[in-house]
């Protein structure tokens, strides 16, 4: 069994190589290169090396990842019999993805031959302390990552002006379009280096953009979710806002609970604008509530953040672990079970009906310990044996109102009813509160047309006559 020595090329200039990296690139029985396009290479021709170059797979590999995964595999295979020196641009732990597969696997041995970066010639040709606060990223792995606009940013990799283009549509999402950065090609290499200042939506149109090329942006304004978070503490600061000051977790309900309504009309109404604007009225409401529990120092908005990420890889394992599923149907029951088990652990109550707000809508709360009971076969088989039911109650009802009882067994009654239908909705697959949602939506609409139709004397119809225009209006808005 072999042995792999990692060893870095350091940014570019054959002079900044390590003593350690020339003696292994020197003594290699086999040699292999990340690639070969790096401006060391013609001084390893002059210096007799020979070596096997992975460029070809970049040419045939579908991704990035599919690559660095056939590169792993072709060191660990040669590996096996004889000791393997693999050379990277750069230093080896800065954005070399084989690099850190190798180290991860326990087969081979692996040892790494430090190199200079281009991290130490970038900060010194830009004059840059990176204790000053930094954030290092590989432009070919810009997506779905999330950046800090407020610290200095390093864009390795830039590689192309095609990745260019990818990795300034990224960075838009944080930094303004017009923020000034800084492309850096070949730093510090002598005749090849080249730094040029640009707007950042400008950094695709530089033809020379190469392998070389790395991008540098200071840090900018806060945006999105991290300015809304600093506005909030500004206003319930001492000098802050005096009404938002004085607002507690108790005087807020009303206003979560308005404003997630709103934003469930936006959604209805199917307006993207309305949906932006009511999703960040929601949103303000979630981030003033931690900050009111942060002053009391209980928690924060990033234990918020942290609280619901761990439940959600936890109730997804056949996402985040190995657990397989064969549909929806599955996830569902598989999210009830690990909900029961959470609930069970931290003590709660065992009962099946368990975990069910009651602040909620009253239909949504008949449908959730409904379906809930459901789950222990508590639960008729058939949806027409449910519509009995409807009727048995309806005619209960009834005899409640011709025997002339009170309120009280008014409300019993006409309780059952409801409870009756929102089974019947459960059990066809209907959502009962987009129903009562959308019926509600008729009648308005139905409504306003009848007022249209009365021109102006709506108020003065007979109810024989409103009955005949909610007709025309109910073939004419449907």
């Amino acid at each position: 069994m072999g042995s792999i020595i990692v060893v870095g090329l350091g940014p570019g200039d054959p002079g900044q190589l390590t003593l350690a990296a020339k003696e292994a690139l020197d003594s290699a029985k086999r040699l292999f290169l990340r690639t070969e396009i790096h401006p060391t290479t013609p001084a390893m021709r002059k210096w007799g090396l020979k070596w096997e170059s992975f460029d070809p797979y970049y040419q045939q590999g579908a991704s990035f990842q599919e690559v660095y995964g056939r590169i792993v595999a072709r060191l660990l295979e040669v590996a096996r019999d004889e000791d393997v020196v693999y050379a990277v641009p750069g230093h080896p732990l800065v954005a070399e993805d084989a690099v850190t597969a190798l180290l991860a696997q326990t087969e081979v041995k692996v040892e790494v031959v430090a190199g200079l970066s281009a991290l130490d010639a970038i900060y010194a040709r830009i004059g840059l302390d990176p204790n000053a606060g930094m954030q290092v990223v590989d432009g070919l792995a810009l997506e779905g990552r999330e950046l800090h606009p407020d610290w200095h940013t390093l864009v390795m990799q830039l590689y192309s002006p095609q990745v260019a283009s990818e990795v300034k549509l990224h960075l838009m999402r944080f930094w303004p379009d017009d923020h000034p950065v800084q492309v850096i090609r070949a730093a510090g290499v002598e005749g090849q280096e080249r730094i040029e200042s640009v707007p950042l939506f400008e950094i695709d149109r530089l033809p020379w953009i190469d392998y070389l090329s790395s991008l540098y942006l200071g840090p900018g304004p806060k945006r999105g979710f991290s300015r809304l978070v600093e506005i909030i503490a500004r206003l319930r600061a001492p000098d802050g806002c005096p009404w938002d000051r004085e607002q507690t977790p108790e005087s807020l309900r009303k206003f979560v609970l308005e404003e997630a309504y709103e934003t469930v009309e936006a959604i209805d109404s199917g307006e993207v604008g309305a949906i932006e604007e009511e999703l960040g009225d929601l949103l303000l409401q979630v981030v003033l509530q931690a900050q009111i529990f942060a002053e009391q120092d209980e928690f924060d908005v990033q234990d918020v953040a942290e609280v619901i990420s761990d439940k959600l890889v936890r109730r997804h394992p056949h996402v985040f672990g190995e657990v397989s599923v064969s549909g929806a149907d599955e996830v569902v029951k598989n999210w009830a079970d690990i909900k029961a088990e959470e609930k069970a652990q931290a003590g709660a109550p065992e009962s099946a009906l368990a975990g069910v707000a009651t602040a909620l809508p009253a239909l949504v709360v008949s449908e959730k310990l409904q379906a809930k009971a459901s789950r222990v076969r508590f639960d008729w088989a058939d949806p027409y044996k449910v519509l009995d039911k409807v009727q048995e109650e309806l005619g209960e009802l009834k005899e409640a109102m011709e025997g002339q009882h009170g309120e009280a067994a008014l409300t019993h009654e006409l309780g059952d009813v409801l409870t009756a239908v929102v089974n019947l909705s459960r059990q066809l697959k209907i959502d009962p509160e987009e129903a009562l949602r959308q019926a509600n939506a008729r009648f308005k609409r139905r409504f306003q047309k009848m007022e249209d139709l009365a021109e102006g004397k709506f108020k003065e119809l007979e109810l024989d006559q409103m009955e005949a225009l909610w007709q025309r209006a109910k073939a004419i808005v449907g």
